[in-house]
């Protein structure tokens, strides 16, 4: 009787450790210069994704930042707004990405395309992320970034919107001051 519950015991330990290291395994860095297409399974906040890879092998997770775009952090004025909007143009869509690399992370810097649109420079057109020119020096995002501020567009209805890498380095209470301004809302 002690055996059939030691191996009862012994079989779910092996099949929770089973789960804990399928979890914990790093997501699949696509190579710098391939390009794959993948459904769509999440998006994180309106400059990240993770997309679902078919291989011959089984399947894949891929964690997406977008190339040339910053869009504000979770918390930040807009950012639930900026995640609705790349959520609207690729959640559970197929998506083509073109690998730009890993970033420190550990992500894949990606250009994604839906259907043939530009992913990226939509978000900029919409006026839901900030150019990203720190690591991109193409003008045609520098200007759909500049004509989304011109016309007050997305997150550009607030004079004072505050870009990211900044938002980063604020305390909270900076933060939070920020964060109940009325235009956020």
């Amino acid at each position: 009787m002690a055996t059939v519950f030691q191996a009862c015991v012994v079989g779910v330990v092996t099949a929770t450790f089973s789960l804990v290291s399928v979890a914990a395994e790093k997501p699949h860095v696509i190579p710098e210069g391939q390009t794959v297409i993948g459904r769509c399974v999440g998006v994180h906040d309106g400059d990240s994704m993770t997309l679902l890879l078919e291989t011959p092998t089984g399947k894949l997770q891929s964690k997406i930042r977008l190339d040339a775009i910053d869009a504000p952090e979770l918390g930040q004025p807009f950012s639930n707004r900026s995640k609705q909007t790349l959520s609207a143009m690729v959640f559970d869509k197929e998506c083509q990405v073109i690998s730009m690399g890993p970033d420190k992370y550990g992500r894949t810097i990606g250009r994604v395309q839906v259907d043939g649109r530009d992913v990226n420079a939509a978000m900029l057109e919409a006026g839901m992320a900030w150019h990203f020119d720190r690591y991109d020096d193409r003008k045609s995002m520098a200007d759909r970034h500049k004509s989304a501020r011109n016309a007050g567009v997305g997150l550009w209805a607030d004079a004072k919107a505050i870009p990211p890498w900044e938002w980063r380095k604020m305390s909270k209470a900076e933060r939070a001051a920020v964060a109940d301004h009325p235009v956020a809302q």
